[in-house]
């Protein structure tokens, strides 16, 4: 059967974080949460929050 996922290697290493603990608090966009760190999906890209509010 052959793969129908949209980025495999984005969605194998969100698997791997899903496994080390993170939680998804949002399904669109995407956010994956641990403790104070939380990362989004945007683009096709795992992005820190952080660093979205804090680079201009």
């Amino acid at each position: 059967m052959q793969e129908q996922r949209y980025l495999p290697a984005l969605r194998a290493h969100i698997d791997y974080l899903l496994r080390e603990g993170w939680v998804i608090v949002k399904r669109d966009p995407l956010k994956l949460q641990i403790r104070d760190e939380t990362f989004v999906v945007l683009h096709g890209m795992l992005i820190s929050e952080d660093s979205l509010w804090h680079s201009a």
